[in-house]
């Protein structure tokens, strides 16, 4: 068969397929890299490179998980948050003023930022078990450290409050009169653990101002910082522990050990009668107008040290019931009954106003509530509300000389703090009841002291919950 030639013009002339890519030029670049890749040496080098990835990750995650968790916080013991014989803790990286005004969410910065725990640490080292004194010392009548020291031989968690200015023309400097103290007692330097709150120069009030003090702030710190597991938490009126509570308990295993679980023991206080000194009875005198000066029947060196020694004066006038422990609309504690028992009793009806000295224990219990200036019935209402029982300790007391006088305040503010005390009455029995409801405890024991004490607040609740 006959074929036409091709044209001259379509053969491929010299040279033309260098510039082309499907040229010869372009399959000769692409087989040396198609070679470099099918090369045995990039065979190995790839391999390689896998194999030293493989096993460097393999050697990270072996040392990963052999690395113990004491290695990871090699410093820290998570026991617990704060020990007080050693210089570091968990929250160790937190300042001081920042840890504080977490404690203390209720305080105004101007006191939390100064707040020295430790100013002064006692030379003492106290068992655990024994039970340490915590009160407030005011920055007027630091003598009041040494009838403490006297009347109580245990370890002492006080707090000093300088919150007006001492450097004033005759003033006293209270850090320089406490150094002073501690210098010339052996008591004070072995028993007392002092706390420091020095109030800003631009927030202090003057020696004529009338303030309230923050004393359920103090109650809390003194508590907080006590080296005991146990406290006394003790007025600070001038009260004074007349007995040695801490004896009583080593007497008694079975009271330290309702202490433990949890229960609130109450320490009976009187006050020492007041007279004029020229004997005359003070109403006779106010009646015709005359300023009277009140002094007590009995001095210092003559207050009762013994449940006898108190009955007699009592008996004889001289010395009186305190209203914080012996209320006459409501008997918390039966005077006749405590007179000649010799066993604990425990409270029956309880009265919201209800304010003594108690033992208990420093931690695992509710706090003072900080929203009152100074109200240790609050502190003692939501602890009964809690479920913690009240017993009534048979030989023990506190003994108030009349010396000093308390902080007056004005009938404003006593009204004031009356009606913000009902509402908190009323708030503390819904918030209990709601936390033993959801806990499924509402019916146990435990929550008996809401449920009797609560009843009334509790039955017109639920009457507008059903109205709603």
């Amino acid at each position: 068969m006959y074929k036409s030639p091709t044209p001259a013009s379509l053969l491929p002339t010299a040279g033309a397929n260098n510039n082309r890519p499907g040229g010869v030029g372009g399959s000769s670049n692409n087989s040396i890299v198609g070679r470099l890749i099918r090369s045995r040496a990039s065979k190995t080098v790839f391999i390689a490179y896998v194999g030293f990835c493989a096993i460097f990750t393999l050697k990270h995650l072996l040392t990963f998980e052999a690395v113990p968790e004491a290695i990871v916080y090699p410093h820290y013991e998570l026991e617990r948050t704060y020990d007080p014989e050693k210089p570091y803790s968990v929250v160790s990286e937190l300042s001081t003023s920042v840890i504080l005004s977490k404690m203390f969410a209720f305080s105004t910065p101007d006191i939390t930022d100064n707040i020295q725990p430790f100013f002064v640490r006692s030379e003492g080292s106290p068992r655990p078990d024994e039970i340490s004194l915590a009160t407030f010392v005011p920055q007027d009548d630091l003598s009041e450290l040494i009838r403490l020291v006297e009347h109580f031989p245990g370890p002492i968690s006080a707090v000093l409050h300088i919150d007006h200015p001492s450097d004033e023309p005759g003033a006293s400097n209270p850090i320089s009169r406490l150094h002073t103290m501690r210098a010339s007692n052996p008591k004070i330097r072995s028993q007392v653990d002092i706390h420091l709150i020095t109030t800003p120069q631009t927030h202090r009030r003057p020696l004529t101002t009338t303030v309230q003090q923050q004393s359920n702030l103090h109650r809390n710190l003194a508590r907080f910082f006590a080296r005991t597991d146990f406290v006394l938490l003790l007025d600070a009126d001038g009260s004074l522990p007349a007995t040695d509570i801490s004896k009583s308990f080593r007497d008694y295993p079975q009271w330290m050990e309702k202490l433990r679980t949890g229960n609130v023991f109450v320490v009976p206080g009187f006050n020492v009668s007041m007279t004029s000194e020229g004997g005359a009875l003070p109403s006779t005198l106010e009646d015709e107008g005359t300023a009277v000066e009140l002094v007590p029947v009995l001095k210092y060196n003559q207050l009762p040290r013994e449940k006898q020694t108190l009955l007699s004066h009592v008996h004889d006038g001289k010395v009186i019931l305190s209203e914080k422990t012996w209320k006459r609309t409501i008997r918390n504690v039966d005077f006749n009954t405590w007179a000649t028992q010799t066993r604990l009793s425990a409270i029956q009806n309880y009265d919201p106003y209800f304010g003594p000295s108690v033992v208990m224990r420093r931690d695992k219990m509710l706090w003072c509530p900080e929203r009152f200036g100074n109200n240790q019935a609050a502190c003692l209402f939501e602890l009964y509300l809690s479920g913690a029982d009240f017993w009534v300790l048979p030989n023990d007391f506190t003994i108030h000389g009349g010396e000093r006088k308390e902080l007056e305040i004005t009938e404003r503010e006593r009204t004031i703090n009356t009606r913000l005390y009902q509402k908190f009455h009323e708030e503390s029995c819904l918030k209990h009841a709601r936390a033993f409801y959801a806990a499924g405890e509402w019916d146990s024991d435990r929550a008996r002291h809401c449920r009797i004490s609560c009843q009334k607040v509790l039955a017109v609740w639920g009457l507008v919950i059903r109205q709603a």
